[in-house]
């Protein structure tokens, strides 16, 4: 692995492995809650909903530079640093502002570190490093949740805090290619695209807030001494297996596999009850679906802010429909699941709606992401090809007959995706002569557009393939 793949990874790798011990509702909040006396859900509800008014705060009315990502980071970090000192010495009457702040700076660093995955990690690699990040993160997260109890508060301080102090460290040392950064296209992005993903996002996660109030409950005094020691472990190992076999597999099988397993488990806890056997078999197809669907959910976003660029944005539109998620989810659990009496069979049903969703909407997203990257890396190799070594190939098109060599020569131009400059540059004529010629054709070829001629030369191309 190269160094800088290697800082990217341990960056956010440590940065998660703090997150999900700590102010993610980990076990060392927890126990600081425990010890203190006071109710975690208040806490719980900081963290989440006041980072959430703050992206959409920002996704509504501010757009940062990619080039300000690390100065985020590092400055995001530092609060995270001060924040948990501060919360392990002061009265829990500060918690409320230092939560608040260090969900944001929370969101800002992940968002932060979005730039450097998206910008660093090839398209063939995002999966797997993905998964790796997620196996660090969830590695650290099994160690102190089973360490937090065991040892005095001033050195779970010390260990809570080395993680961060490591992913600083890592942070400060990536760098970043000019070239890459440069080239960073930033097209119009993809509304309906990013809309359908953060939907998906939604629905699934909801079943995290879902699962913490409905279904570990109903576990915990029957079980409480297995949920440390086996809990995560089918997670991490079913990453492990992505991450030596991931650019073996299709980016949207796990998807599929996924929301599959995850269903598999809501309908073992709503058939079988509260047993031994039942918590096993659904907190393993739990921990299996959730890894697989939040490495691909995660690496989708990264793969469609390399094709279109701002990944600070998208990545904000993913992290705000996470933590909707799991409020929505908790708010679902809590208020309205938990007063009924049915409500495992209702918890069934819902799964079976996410599934059911899933099998509907993955195949065009599925479709729709392959032609972007298709279109994404054509261009790539136009612009990096030397305008020198093009020529104008045989394209069919209808009635080119009536077209004159050279506007034959630009329409053929035109259909490979070439722009009017690099036209202009093979061709050595001026840009507004590409224009005029361009105008001529579509009037010969009675089209209105680029988009049109396309459309001729395709359905030209169809029918001569039929009649041979």
């Amino acid at each position: 692995m190269k160094r800088n793949y290697m800082y990217i990874v341990l960056a956010y790798g440590l940065f998660l492995g703090w997150l999900l011990s700590f102010p993610y509702n980990g076990p060392v909040l927890k126990h600081l809650v425990l010890i203190h006396q006071v109710p975690i859900a208040s806490f719980s509800l900081v963290y989440t909903v006041v980072p959430a008014v703050f992206l959409i705060i920002y996704l509504l009315f501010f757009q940062i530079k990619e080039e300000y990502a690390k100065n985020i980071m590092n400055w995001s970090i530092t609060a995270c640093i001060v924040g948990t000192v501060i919360l392990f010495t002061l009265p829990t009457y500060y918690w409320y502002p230092v939560l608040a702040v260090m969900g944001i700076g929370s969101v800002m660093y992940i968002i932060g570190w979005s730039y450097y995955y998206t910008m660093e990690i090839p398209i063939d690699e995002k999966m797997r490093i993905m998964a790796l990040v997620i196996i660090i993160g969830n590695s650290i997260y099994y160690v102190i949740n089973i360490l937090h109890d065991q040892i005095s508060i001033g050195f779970l301080l010390a260990v809570i805090i080395v993680p961060l102090i490591g992913a600083f460290r890592a942070t400060s040392n990536i760098a970043v290619n000019n070239k890459i950064a440069v080239e960073l296209e930033h097209e119009p992005l993809p509304v309906k695209l990013i809309f359908v993903i953060c939907s998906f996002l939604f629905a699934v996660n909801i079943t995290d807030g879902l699962t913490f109030h409905a279904i570990y409950p109903s576990f915990d005094q029957l079980f409480v001494e297995y949920f440390t020691f086996y809990g995560i472990m089918p997670y991490i190992i079913t990453l492990v297996i992505i991450f030596f076999f991931g650019t073996k597999l299709s980016i949207m099988f796990p998807v599929f596999l996924g929301t599959s397993v995850l269903g598999l488990a809501y309908l073992s806890f709503g058939l079988m009850g509260k047993n031994w056997y039942s918590y096993f078999i659904t907190e393993t197809f739990l921990q299996m679906g959730w890894a697989l669907l939040d490495l691909v959910l995660w690496t989708l976003f990264g793969l469609i802010a390399s094709i279109y660029g701002r990944p600070l944005k998208i990545c904000g539109y993913a992290f705000l429909a996470n933590l909707l998620a799991v409020f929505a989810g908790g708010l679902l659990a809590v208020r309205i699941l938990n007063k009924l009496d049915n409500y495992f069979i209702i918890s069934a049903a819902f799964a079976i709606g996410i599934i059911f969703i899933s099998f509907l909407i993955v195949p065009w997203l599925s479709e729709a992401i392959e032609k972007d990257l298709r279109n994404k890396l054509f261009k790539t190799n136009l612009q990096n090809k030397p305008i020198e070594e093009i020529s104008p190939l045989s394209i069919p098109l209808p009635q080119r007959e009536i077209l004159t060599p050279r506007e034959r020569e630009i329409a053929e131009l035109l259909i490979q995706g070439f722009t009017n400059k690099q036209i202009a540059d093979l061709l050595h004529i001026s840009e507004n002569t590409i224009k005029t010629h361009t105008r001529k054709i579509y009037s010969k070829l009675d089209v209105a557009n680029k988009r049109e001629l396309l459309q001729l030369s395709f359905s030209s191309r169809m029918s001569k393939g039929r009649s041979s």
